[in-house]
């Protein structure tokens, strides 16, 4: 066995345990959670892998889910089809976008993604007669694929887990091939990269395209799970949720969003009963976690955090 398998393998078991081991249901809930904001962040951490940071990946995710919705619900189209349309959808917008902004640096190509988002947004809640509005889309038909509707939680658990988990192996796998290595390339020297032939420019279309196409897939599942789309539900704090589970977990690791969502999503959930200081114990959580691990929880156990460690020791240990 490849040493590189086992953590997809431990992640693989630990999926199929959870439901073994507890039948709780708010526990396969925050589980459901933490398997579509895996989601989410992989699109995103796609593009960021190439050297951009985008804030506007809330915006592919609503269109994902809005479109696939509104085709079930208004158009009558069967589900498959329709995740089918609304992932298309979503890979022409991306790519119309990326052809204008790819080209853009720094935080001109934040801001215009944020920007972007906030557009969608503004559209969704701005047309009532098609998204609902302010009032969003309530009372989503169950998935249904070849006549099956997914009914109970653990069938929702072993929906959206599954993918999850797979998409997680196939990124994994994506980042050792020469496209994978040429992603890796336009991020670590741009300049040397177009000198050996990579045209970063198309890698990093590339790379928006992929990255929104997931995070749609994602804002898919989110919908058909909840069962409610509003515009609020892809406003700027979910663009900045996605970018903090992805720099808590690795922003150029692969495991990056799987750590980052497993991290970030209960937390909330159990911080719920500290009310008064939810707020102030989530962001000393992240503080320890950004001092700690600079390059994020992916980094445990490497050689520069050992030594971190190490020097923190040593210097408490001559002060004592």
């Amino acid at each position: 066995m490849r040493k590189d398998s086992m953590p997809i393998l431990v992640l693989a078991a630990a999926a199929i345990a959870l439901p073994i081991l507890t039948s709780n249901p708010f526990h396969i809930h925050i589980a459901v959670m933490v398997a579509i904001n895996l989601v989410l962040v992989t699109g995103l951490s796609i593009v960021a892998r190439t050297g951009r940071l985008s804030m506007g990946h809330s915006a592919f995710a609503a269109i994902g889910a809005y479109s696939t919705v509104l085709l079930v619900t208004k158009g009558g189209m069967p589900w498959l089809m329709a995740v089918i349309v609304g992932l298309g959808l979503s890979m022409v917008v991306a790519f119309l976008l990326g052809r204008v902004i790819v080209r853009l640096r720094g935080v001109y190509f934040v801001l215009v993604t944020f920007a972007f988002a906030e557009f969608v947004r503004l559209l969704l809640l701005e047309w009532p007669d098609v998204t609902g509005g302010a009032s969003g889309i309530a009372g989503i038909p169950p998935i249904n694929v070849f006549d099956f509707a997914v009914g109970n939680l653990f069938q929702w658990y072993a929906l959206i887990v599954a993918p999850a988990v797979a998409l997680t192996f196939v990124v994994n796998k994506f980042f050792t091939t020469p496209e994978g290595v040429s992603f890796l390339a336009a991020d670590a020297n741009p300049e040397l990269a177009e000198a050996t032939g990579i045209p970063v420019a198309s890698v990093q279309l590339a790379a928006f395209v992929i990255g929104a196409t997931i995070t749609a897939f994602g804002g898919i599942l989110y919908g058909g799970y909840l069962g409610f789309l509003s515009p609020e539900s892809f406003n700027v704090h979910m663009a900045i949720g996605m970018v903090t589970m992805l720099v808590v977990g690795g922003v150029r690791s692969s495991w990056g969003p799987v750590l980052g969502a497993i991290i970030l999503t209960p937390l909330p959930e159990f911080l719920r009963g500290s009310l008064h200081y939810q707020h102030l114990i989530y962001g000393v959580v992240l503080v320890v976690i950004l001092v700690f691990l600079p390059r994020g929880a992916s980094s445990f156990g490497s050689e520069d955090v050992k030594r971190r460690f190490l020097g923190i020791f040593e210097r408490h240990s001559r002060d004592a």
